[in-house]
């Protein structure tokens, strides 16, 4: 039975078996941090089955029961590392210019563009030499603009547009997998 965990996710409840007991009811997110491809699990829909079997949990462990690193759990903003799950972190790489980037972080980096400009700006008037400090600053900026192109399904020269810059700032990013990868965040 395939079910849509967006629609239903404040409404699935899990339970898994562990020793003989059963724990739960969980959230897919808690369910994934307690079981393993072979833990028994039951939800509403199904019977009692391994988690490997279960169409929506099948996609977080291959055929030898491992968890897949790529996989995130966008509904809760968590990835999962090297079979923990983690959660999401922001500025992972402030100065690269692959992937994607929330709302959030593009605001953030913009307040910390204008933090760091007026105060070089302040400074430069007695050391001019403390002006090559806005190369970084700037690169700062460009490479977090192109992550927020990428978010909105764009071209990192997006960016230059007039008033692109105000407009990724409000704009929701793709909801699903695009171009440039996963999403940072299920919006």
């Amino acid at each position: 039975m395939a079910i849509d965990l967006n629609k239903d996710k404040n409404e699935l409840k899990y339970y898994c078996s562990e020793d003989g007991k059963i724990l739960g009811p969980y959230s897919l997110t808690e369910l994934l941090k307690k079981i393993e491809a072979d833990t028994l699990v039951y939800r509403e829909g199904i019977e009692w089955t391994n988690a490997k079997d279960v169409d929506e949990l099948r996609t977080f462990f291959k055929e030898h029961d491992d968890i897949i690193i790529e996989n995130i759990i966008a509904t809760e903003g968590t990835t999962i590392n090297e079979g923990h799950i983690e959660p999401r972190r922001m500025f992972l790489a402030p100065f690269a210019f692959e992937g994607r980037i929330r709302r959030l972080e593009y605001g953030i980096s913009w307040i910390i563009y204008y933090v760091a400009y007026v105060a070089i700006l302040a400074l430069v008037e007695e050391t001019p030499i403390i002006g090559l400090a806005m190369i970084p600053i700037f690169w700062f900026l460009l490479a977090q603009g192109a992550k927020r192109c990428h978010d909105r399904g764009n071209s990192g020269w997006y960016q230059i547009i007039p008033f692109y810059q105000l407009w990724m700032i409000f704009a929701e990013g793709d909801k699903g997998v695009n171009d440039y990868g996963n999403p940072p965040k299920n919006q």
